[in-house]
């Protein structure tokens, strides 16, 4: 079966160093591409590279401008390699610009050890998924709403709840499984902390976002096609910015990862 994520994120080759793809207007959100898609093709461009070695541990974007351009190309060079640790940095381009860094990237992949010491925060408990409604996609909502299906636990959004927490559990429509690639887009997936502090609807852009991933990839593709739980919060919404925290839930409870970004917003 070949799924949605995989046909939009697929890269042509084109020298050892550089790789194009098409701007997929399935993933295509308010007045540019998905933040959360973005980051996954950077993943995908270190995957593709032939000296690419362990999993993605640590993911920082961070978006120069909006990602519009049809056709994008995305640079990869590895910056330090480590005795299990490599660095990589991606910058996603235009290819009418391809000097013009629109996006860029620094992932950390690393090689996963067996460790006696362990230790994570517990799950919080919610509402069962089978008890939550599924969010519909409605005039308002982008075209990449329609690839995942999104069940709201706790926060109603365009509301003042007092607090902007929210919970969803989210597995992509065709139930695809999930990877490092896909989970850090699902990590973009929460809607705006503007949208839970406020009867108004206030959007917000992404400045910076980063995905910290502490799953190994046989951890990952035991969720098959289970949905995972995203915790969301926000410590501040200040003076045109806000910040955003994720953490990232298996349905057995294993926190899969982290998620930050900090966002600008305007009333």
């Amino acid at each position: 079966m070949s799924y949605i994520f995989d046909q939009s994120t697929a890269l042509t080759r084109v020298d050892d160093d550089t790789y194009s793809l098409n701007l997929d207007a399935r993933f295509w959100n308010m007045n540019s591409a998905f933040g959360g898609w973005v980051a996954a093709i950077c993943v995908a461009a270190v995957e593709a590279r032939d000296d690419a070695r362990g999993s993605v541990i640590t993911h920082q974007m961070n978006f120069h401008a909006g990602v519009r351009d049809e056709q994008l190309l995305l640079r990869v060079r590895c910056i330090e390699r480590r005795r299990s640790v490599d660095f990589w940095q991606v910058d996603v381009c235009s290819v009418a610009q391809p000097t013009r860094a629109l996006a860029s990237a620094s992932i950390v992949c690393g090689q996963h050890e067996v460790s006696p010491l362990e230790f994570e925060q517990s799950m919080p408990a919610y509402r069962a998924v089978a008890d939550c409604i599924r969010l519909p996609r409605t005039e308002s909502t982008p075209s990449w709403f329609d690839h995942y299906e999104i069940r709201l636990a706790k926060g109603r959004p365009f509301v003042d709840n007092g607090v902007p927490h929210s919970v969803t559990y989210v597995r992509e429509s065709d139930v695809r499984p999930i990877d490092a690639k896909a989970l850090v887009s699902i990590a973009d997936t929460p809607m705006p902390r503007t949208f839970f502090v406020s009867d108004a609807m206030i959007s917000a852009a992404t400045i910076s976002l980063s995905t910290h991933i502490y799953a190994s990839a046989g951890q990952l593709s035991e969720i098959s096609d289970g949905y995972v739980m995203l915790d969301t919060n926000a410590a501040v919404i200040r003076h045109g910015f806000l910040n955003q925290q994720t953490a990232v839930y298996r349905a057995d409870g294993l926190l899969l990862a982290m998620s930050y970004q900090t966002g600008r917003y305007r009333q």
